[in-house]
């Protein structure tokens, strides 16, 4: 028998971990009551033919550099290359994310390679200055309020009505409480971890002066949608990147009654978004269907 293709040895190592029916809640619980290592195995036919199409797109890759007869296990040096040259052929970060993924599974374990956090060129409201906010200074006077927005996605009523309660701890995570929000509805508000220490302060300094309200003034001029999508993308990004605390946050909200076939949810351009991880952040941002915080807040 002839040697296996690269291309067949990565269907193969697909195909060796399928796992249909078989509960991916039971073998997480598996693996931290017996403190194992990560299971790779692909729980849904979705999940897979996703995997197998960025399978059959790295072969094809692998082939082109002379390495079409090698053992897979020889070619994960390249991996990292081939994540980087999809970067560079522009890419979105997410659909990276994915194929990152994809590749981990082809190999048994995580491939490291680091990607930036996604710019889009074409927003129309931005991350940093708009033409509403650009005369106000993020580091002046509303320093506090570009933090808190920033670091929990409060929308401009919720901001108004932030209060020196509306902080709350729940095992060493920080949350805002907030409550009769957009269409009346209370949400449990994620604050981002890398800025939590600094939202503490500005409501202990709050306290310390003897506020009831955290913000007398809201200026108009600031684009407080522009800083909700920074606080989504940043939720997401954070959530990508450490899956036990997506897990954590996926447990404090209402559990989902939708026929889910696949791990990942596509939009009608193509760009791939991690299911669970996009729920955690429409809820966060008190939105009732995900397409929309993938919409205006995501893309």
């Amino acid at each position: 028998m002839g040697r296996k293709t690269i291309s067949n040895q990565i269907h193969s190592a697909l195909a060796d971990k399928i796992a249909f029916g078989e509960s991916k809640h039971l073998d997480k619980i598996k693996q931290e009551t017996t403190f194992g290592k990560s299971t790779y195995k692909i729980y849904s036919f979705s999940t897979y033919d996703t995997y197998n199409k960025v399978g059959r797109e790295y072969g094809k890759w692998l082939a082109d550099k002379g390495v079409k007869y090698s053992k897979l296990a020889d070619t994960e040096r390249y991996a990292r290359e081939y994540i980087e040259t999809r970067l560079d052929d522009g890419k979105s970060v997410y659909t990276l994310k994915m194929e990152r993924s994809a590749l981990g599974m082809i190999y048994g374990h995580n491939i490291e390679v680091p990607l930036p956090i996604r710019h889009n060129g074409n927003v129309k409201r931005s991350r940093e200055e708009t033409s509403n906010d650009k005369h106000i200074s993020r580091t002046g006077k509303y320093v506090d309020i570009f933090t808190v927005a920033t670091a929990t996605g409060c929308r401009r009523c919720d901001l108004k009505a932030l209060n020196i309660n509306t902080l709350v701890e729940r095992d060493g995570k920080y949350f805002l409480d907030i409550k009769q929000s957009k269409g009346g509805r209370d949400r449990l508000a994620p604050i981002l971890p890398s800025k939590a220490d600094e939202v503490k302060q500005i409501f202990e300094r709050a306290r310390e002066s003897g506020k009831t309200r955290l913000f007398e003034h809201i200026p108009k001029e600031i684009d407080i949608h522009g800083l909700r999508r920074e606080y989504a993308q940043g939720l997401y990004h954070t959530l990508t990147d450490d899956r036990a605390l997506r897990d954590e946050y996926l447990a404090l909200y209402p559990t989902r009654h939708e026929k889910v076939k696949s791990d990942f949810y596509r939009d009608r351009e193509g760009n791939i978004f991690e299911r669970d991880t996009v729920y955690v952040v429409s809820q966060a941002l008190g939105h009732n269907r995900i397409d929309t915080s993938i919409t205006s807040y995501l893309k």
